[in-house]
């Protein structure tokens, strides 16, 4: 059995197995609410508790002969702590709760795990090398967790010679925001974001699972697949076949405007897409995605119900949806989640960002936007505050005040002054049961009225702010994951409705692969200027290969991804001339690129216009897919240092994908040489 060891003073761990793990924590009390431009709200003057003293001898509970629970309960001012070791047979064997009693406000609870484990450090799916020595670990890096929106499985592993350290938060009720730092040591923080006005109760967090492994990191990462099912984590047995391979045509109809006059305008309307089909399908498209129509309402809210404010003319819809089912095709709406916008809120915002020291910054470049270090958080803010000024004029048109506010109040996220927040929009509590059955019941409606083949669901945690409001300040930090329970509600609904119908989302931490078909590929996206651009994290071809390789090796068996090179996203917040990735790398990395995402497996889309001057590679590419079909996926991490290379099988076929993604040569590859080999003849 494991065995655990405690701090005699502090009653905090210290010891797992043979490992060193020392645990330390701080309560975050008090305090008061500030509001943060593009941020929501922020804390000051809060008080930081991190004198722990043990009050009572660890206590052990047997519990039906399939684990041990170890309590150890302690205190910190004047609040109690108790720490719950839940001790087992399976890997990871031991999961860790934490109950919280006392009286006053909670804001976090921080947990941080040291260890001497001074050989290399693994956050597959994170912006760091596979198999990084820690010595080596110069910046901190920030691990997305679980429930994350570039997240993917929020594993952490130390190993070196033939011992692993695995320190796995997964917590369905807060996101948190978790770093590694390393040097000598290993060192991970984990904000768990816990927070609540308590009065005399008890809030419980769970769990962080941690393990000591005597294999290496190779073996033990061959095992992470088979943990999730005893952690009660499977993808959706009931996915749609036309899901595995889905590529898909992301569009919008209306113009979109940007700084310095520049608008983009692909179909004024939907019979100018209707127009267009033939040529999507011919490139090879089998899936539509239609955002909602610029400049209005854009990315917010107007009202599920008005199709024709948010997508175009009810009518045009059905037709555009039924021609593209003539073709073989299927049309997905893209929803938001966030919130609504109306011009009280709008107003409010635009001008916390002309007071604020973004708005001399609106000029800067924003292409490094996506990501999780410092520079990318901060050029996410400028692109951001950007955006909001551009659409302001057009946003206007929102009703003065959204009549949901008015008709439901309790629908919306509240600070302790019980005022509306949000980061931009008036947001919406996602864990509000009355709203959640709102949502549901309008996404059965458009399927009903239009008869669409599913949802991209957008934004569902963008608002990662707890809610003060009066019915919710017990546990105000839920609000935001309430969206796993909404979505655990919404696809059998929808199943029953039409069974064929798909499901995806924005974020891809482990916690959505659960009731979503395929999630979004925000963790890939650093990628592509880090290898291109010279001077990332990973710099070549066969270094990606074995990101990806890592990064999928610890996701639920079933997980599905779609990738992308050029979307709304990578479009929207680059200022003009940089806003695509061709303007950005040049037209022979591009191409280059699409052959790395689209045969990668998994589904693919591309952004309307990404296309340009790629039409022919594009073709070719997705008619690759196609004859790959669901192929298995192999990486092969022994090519040329600039060649990223994957072998792509089915039960009769093999494939091997080979591109060079320097603008050297590289064996015999000319720089960007994309070269796809049916390799089932020379294997036989």
């Amino acid at each position: 059995m494991t065995f655990l060891d405690f701090d005699a003073e502090t009653g905090l761990l210290t010891r797992l197995d043979q490992t060193p793990l020392v645990l330390q924590a701080t309560l975050v009390t008090s305090g008061h609410e500030v509001r943060l431009p593009l941020r929501g709200i922020g804390y000051a003057a809060t008080i930081a508790l991190s004198d722990f003293k043990r009050t009572a001898d660890p206590i052990r509970h047997r519990i039906d002969g399939t684990a041990d629970v170890y309590t150890v309960i302690t205190s910190a001012g004047d609040w109690q702590v108790a720490w719950e070791y839940t001790v087992r047979h399976t890997h990871p064997r031991v999961a860790l709760a934490v109950e919280i009693t006392g009286t006053g406000v909670l804001r976090d609870l921080r947990l941080e795990f040291s260890s001497p484990m001074a050989g290399r450090i693994e956050a597959p799916g994170n912006e760091i090398r596979p198999g990084t020595a820690l010595a080596e670990l110069s910046e901190p890096v920030v691990v997305s967790t679980a429930g994350g929106f570039m997240g993917s499985s929020g594993l952490v592993a130390a190993h070196e010679d033939r011992r692993t350290l695995v320190i796995w938060p997964i917590c369905r009720t807060e996101i948190g925001h978790c770093t590694i730092r390393g040097g000598d040591d290993l060192h991970l923080t984990l904000d768990t974001g816990l927070a609540g006005q308590l009065d005399g109760q008890t809030i419980r967090y769970e769990a962080i699972h941690l393990d000591a492994l005597d294999t290496g990191w190779e073996e033990t990462r061959a095992l992470v697949p088979s943990w999730y099912r005893g952690l009660g984590i499977s993808t959706p047995a009931d996915r749609p076949d036309w899901v595995l391979s889905a590529t898909i045509y992301e569009v919008h109809v209306g113009r979109a405007p940007f700084s310095n006059g520049y608008g983009y305008e692909p179909y004024p309307d939907l019979a100018a897409l209707r127009a267009d089909l033939d040529r999507i399908a011919g490139l090879g498209f089998d899936v539509l995605q239609l955002m909602p129509r610029h400049p209005y309402p854009s990315y917010n809210v107007h009202g599920y119900e008005d199709i024709a404010t948010t997508y175009g003319d009810e009518e045009e819809l059905r037709d555009l949806v039924t021609a593209c089912h003539d073709r073989g095709m299927r049309l997905i709406l893209d929803v938001l989640m966030h919130g609504v916008i109306d011009q009280d809120v709008l107003a409010r915002t635009a001008q916390q960002i002309r007071d604020s020291d973004l708005y001399a910054r609106l000029g800067e470049d924003t292409t490094s936007s996506q990501g999780t270090s410092v520079a990318a958080k901060t050029a996410e803010l400028i692109s951001w505050a950007r955006h909001i000024l551009d659409f302001e004029p057009y946003w206007m048109a929102a009703p003065k005040h959204h009549q949901l506010v008015d008709e439901h109040p309790e629908w919306f996220l509240r600070d302790s002054a019980q005022e509306i927040i949000g980061i931009y929009t008036k947001a919406f509590d996602v864990a509000n049961a009355e709203w959640q059955e709102y949502f549901c019941a309008a996404m059965e409606n458009l399927v009903r009225r239009l008869d669409v083949d599913g949802f991209r669901i957008d934004a569902p945690t963008y608002n990662d702010l707890p809610n003060w409001s009066s019915r919710t300040r017990r546990r105000a930090s839920y609000s935001p994951l309430g969206c796993l329970e909404l979505f655990d509600r919404l696809r059998p609904r929808l199943k029953r409705l039409k069974e064929s119908t798909m499901l995806y989302t924005e974020p891809t931490g482990v916690l959505f692969r659960q009731a979503i078909d395929v999630t979004y590929n925000y963790d890939e996206q650093w990628l592509i200027p880090s290898v291109v651009g010279g001077g990332g994290v990973i710099r070549s071809g066969r270094e990606l290969a074995a990101w990806l390789a890592a990064r999928d090796a610890v996701l639920p068996p079933g997980s599905l991804i779609a990738h992308h090179i050029d979307s709304h996203d990578t479009f929207w917040w680059p200022l003009p001339g940089q806003k695509w990735r061709r303007e950005q790398h040049g037209l022979a990395a591009t191409k280059a690129l699409l052959a790395v995402f689209a045969l990668s497996g998994g589904a693919f889309m591309t952004y309307v216009g990404g296309e340009t001057g790629i039409e022919n590679e594009l073709s070719r590419m997705l008619e690759l897919r196609r004859r790959m079909g669901g192929a298995s996926v192999e990486y092969d991490r022994d090519s040329e240092e600039s060649v990223f290379a994957v072998v792509r099988r089915t039960q009769d076929q093999a494939w091997l994908v080979r591109v060079n993604l320097s603008a050297e040569p590289a064996g015999d590859l000319a720089p960007y040489e994309v070269q796809v080999t049916n390799i089932s003849e020379e294997e036989r």
